[in-house]
């Protein structure tokens, strides 16, 4: 009995894994973000659960490490890399020289209304601005689109 078990659960986790390397595009929603700001020389962090943000990922090529980030700003070319068994992670460098990477996990969260299969996610944004640091992370999830 429980040789059948672990065969089961290895299939079905193997199933879910398979998903995320082989998606060919995403839409996901970050609902909690954390900020860093230097004050009095140290970090200050702030939090909000009420800072929502989205974007999609389309054309994934986990071959060629090719990907397309669409949002309210337009779109833009991202490297893909399929990195088993943490993730795909989707890195950008911004025109204004800013880093942001974008991790989907393999770990399945559910569905959405809409039937479609959840994976958890966080969005990093490596900012400076007039040479102040402002890092950002983002955690939300990322609706399978095929």
């Amino acid at each position: 009995m429980k040789k059948i078990f672990l065969i089961l659960f290895c299939l079905l986790y193997s199933n879910a894994v398979a998903d995320v390397y082989q998606a060919k595009s995403f839409k996901c929603n970050y609902y909690y973000v954390a900020i860093g700001e230097i004050k009095n020389n140290k970090y200050k962090i702030d939090t909000s659960k009420e800072d929502k943000m989205g974007f999609s990922y389309v054309n994934i090529d986990l071959i060629n490490g090719s990907a397309q980030m669409v949002g309210n700003g337009g779109t833009a070319n991202v490297t893909a890399i399929g990195a088993q068994p943490s993730g795909v992670h989707f890195v950008e460098m911004t025109s204004a020289g800013n880093l942001t990477m974008t991790t989907i996990y393999p770990q399945e969260i559910g569905y959405n209304s809409l039937g479609q299969k959840l994976f958890s996610s966080s969005h990093s944004r490596h900012m400076a601005m007039i040479n102040n640091s402002l890092p950002q992370q983002y955690y939300g999830q990322c609706a399978l689109m095929e």
